[in-house]
């Protein structure tokens, strides 16, 4: 059970970076001021995302090395 519930976590922590990194361009696109704040925030959330998949990738293949 444990497992499953962290791999929901999981997904909803990688849906989320998804979202905050679409609002990002979004604004970009829309000619918000700030552009290097919001590059600063596209290249972190992009970083959070870029760990989270490693980290579903690794509990993947520990699944099926089990």
């Amino acid at each position: 059970m444990g497992s499953a519930t962290n791999e929901c976590t999981l997904e909803r922590e990688i849906e989320r970076c998804r979202q905050e990194i679409a609002e990002i361009r979004r604004q970009i696109l829309a000619g918000h001021p700030d552009v290097a704040g919001l590059c600063l925030a596209l290249h972190d959330w992009n970083g959070e995302l870029r760990l989270l998949e490693a980290e579903r990738e690794r509990a993947i293949l520990s699944v099926s090395d089990s």
